[in-house]
């Protein structure tokens, strides 16, 4: 009997991961960005205390020295048809010199050598693979680009892997270099319209409800890989509570072989570090607490 297992993965992706959001203002949201240099050594601390192997998908790009190694390591881009989503790394560079909003190799070190803790891919600099415009040599390049600095960093590749804004697509080629398991999307309607044209405040208001709300229910068997809850931090106290209480309903409802899959950035927690980061684990004691017979498991052991 394998029995349940609770799934932590953390899309690892500084300024990267919402630079098409921000636009070309570089202080907004800087506070969460800059926070995540706190926020990591104490998840790391806090999954350590409770015995949690998570998975850290991270954005290639972070674990460059900075901009000199990025021009000398990254793929060519995706030729996206909304130009929107082109990263401008001459403005980038200009605006954040020092790349403290984009990288962050002692971070990235820190993950892979902790006991436990896997180290999978997020892309090289977050892209989206179902946007029109990204072809199969895309992929290929975005994913042999990775393999190839994490062997030369850490001396392995990725094996498991999270779509930029959950965005499924080319399973195939992705299988090609290595990755084994990729983390799904919930099968609701509204986590299934992942597309950036295809985000409205019906799609965004309907998963915060079904964070808090027993809409359904998101546990899944561990083969589907399939996303349970996106860890929703910040919430004010009373609907943090119902979060915790929404998703250890589910814990409680597991079967042996069933997967709750839990997942966050980085960045959410760096607003203010000490109070999310104290937040997290007091829904991962919940889960523990009405689960004991539970595993915490990274990604890579779903292959199996």
């Amino acid at each position: 009997m394998i029995g349940p297992l609770v799934v932590v993965s953390l899309d690892f992706e500084l300024r990267w991961g919402v630079a098409d959001v921000l636009g070309g203002d570089f202080d907004r949201y800087r506070r969460n960005l800059e926070g995540v240099r706190e926020a990591v050594p104490a998840l790391l601390e806090l999954f350590a205390e409770l015995g949690v192997q998570a998975t850290w998908a991270t954005v290639a790009a972070v674990a460059c020295d900075g901009w000199d190694e990025l021009s000398a390591c990254a793929p060519p881009p995706p030729r996206y048809v909304d130009r929107n989503l082109v990263h401008d790394l001459a403005a980038y560079r200009r605006a954040d010199p020092s790349g403290r909003l984009h990288f962050a190799p002692d971070l990235v070190a820190l993950i892979a050598r902790t006991e436990g803790q896997e180290l999978g891919s997020h892309t090289f600099m977050h892209a989206f693979l179902r946007e029109p415009g990204v072809m199969q040599r895309d992929v290929h390049a975005d994913a042999a680009a990775v393999s190839s600095l994490f062997l030369r960093r850490f001396g392995r590749s990725p094996g498991s892997f999270v779509y930029p804004r959950n965005q499924i697509a080319f399973r195939g080629v992705l299988a090609e270099h290595g990755i084994r398991v990729v983390r799904e999307n919930a099968d609701a309607w509204y986590w299934q319209l992942t597309g950036n044209r295809q985000e409205s405040s019906l799609i965004r208001g309907m998963r915060l409800l079904e964070s808090v709300a027993p809409i359904g229910r998101r546990t899944a068997p561990a083969p589907a890989q399939r996303a349970s809850y996106f860890t929703r931090v910040n919430l004010p106290e009373p609907a943090f509570r119902l979060h915790v209480r929404r998703v250890a309903s589910d814990a409680a409802s597991m079967a042996s072989g069933d997967a709750l899959h839990l997942w966050a950035h980085p960045h959410n927690f760096g607003g203010d570090p000490r109070r999310t980061v104290a937040r997290l684990g007091d829904l991962l004691r919940t889960v523990r607490d009405r689960r004991p017979d539970a595993r915490f498991t990274p990604m890579g052991a779903l292959a199996a």
